[in-house]
């Protein structure tokens, strides 16, 4: 009987601390939870403590509308537009415009400015994902007193504009505030005004024709002074048969420039290209004609295009 009875106490003993044992690992899952749960709240009480209405910087008011435009875009209801804001390391490149000199491709194709409109701002992330059609990684934007007028589906402006407040409640409200607080904090904003040259309505700047000019008459040679930091590009030669032509060279003699002037779709080209046994001195210019509507049917169509020419139209230094 008492075998039986030390077999029956050692039974509950073991019941018992199997229990607590439950119970603690229970006790100690809810309180990870509990405190992962608090940290998480928290967090998001600092992210929305920082972007404040009132105290936005330029990088956050520009990344707080590309998040707002993409939420609000025709599809946003299927697609998460902005989720290459949560990128590692994810920044973007926001660059000013006057108005009226927005080179081609960065901003509404129709002009559908707001009244009293003067600046133009754009914003594009530094890193996108390979998901086409589900990612819109820039947009334009102006601002007319306390409202902002962002990119509409058609490349042109929305007619009615949007409060800085309520872009940031909504943001709030559908907790993406540190979407915008990340790419904010990796963002370069670069001021475009009076330093953009357009030739024609279109906006193709001097920088993006000569570009697109050189490409067709002298890629390699193009490129290798722009890695090298030695293209240069100039609005008025001043000189001879070529004095009212714009120009990109490497500021050499006369072999090392491209002189170029439009008409409106007509492009005209001059250089000097001696054959392997002639003098500079003694070469006549060469004239060639191109148009517009070819050289960006050839060279700034796509995407990776356009992002290639305007990388290269960014490097070219003014001639002083």
């Amino acid at each position: 009987m008492r075998k039986i009875a030390l077999i029956l106490m050692l039974s509950l003993t073991m019941m018992v601390m199997v229990a607590c044992g439950r119970t603690s690992s229970s006790t100690n899952r809810s309180s990870t939870s509990s405190i992962t749960s608090s940290l998480s709240s928290t967090q998001q009480a600092r992210d929305d403590a920082a972007l404040n209405a009132e105290r936005l910087t330029p990088e956050q008011t520009a990344a707080l509308v590309l998040y707002y435009r993409d939420a609000h875009m025709p599809g946003a209801n299927d697609y998460d537009y902005s989720a290459d804001m949560e990128n590692n390391d994810q920044g973007a490149t926001v660059k000013i415009y006057d108005k009226e000199a927005v080179p081609w491709g960065e901003g509404p194709s129709a002009k559908t400015y707001p009244k009293d409109a003067k600046i133009l701002y754009t914003i594009k992330l530094t890193s996108a994902s390979d998901e086409d059609g589900d990612r819109l990684n820039l947009t334009y934007y102006t601002i007319v007193g306390n409202r902002v007028y962002y990119a509409n589906s058609s490349n042109g402006i929305r007619k009615t504009g949007v409060t800085l407040a309520e872009m940031v409640t909504y943001a709030k409200t559908h907790g993406e505030v540190n979407r915008v607080l990340k790419v904010a904090k990796n963002t370069q904003i670069i001021d475009m005004r009076g330093k953009v040259t357009l030739t024609d309505k279109d906006g193709l700047t001097t920088q993006q024709l000569g570009t697109l000019v050189a490409l067709l008459k002298n890629s390699d040679w193009f490129k290798d002074g722009v890695q090298n930091g030695e293209m240069y590009y100039g609005t008025h030669y001043g000189y001879g048969e070529v004095a009212d032509y714009q120009y990109v060279t490497t500021q050499g003699d006369p072999t090392s420039y491209i002189w170029f002037k439009r008409k409106g779709n007509d492009v005209t080209i001059k250089m000097i290209e001696p054959t392997e046994n002639q003098s500079v001195a003694g070469v006549p210019m060469t004239t060639t004609h191109t148009t517009v509507t070819n050289l960006i049917n050839n060279y700034y169509t796509s995407e990776d295009q356009q992002d290639e020419v305007n990388t290269y139209a960014d490097q070219l230094k003014a001639e002083p």
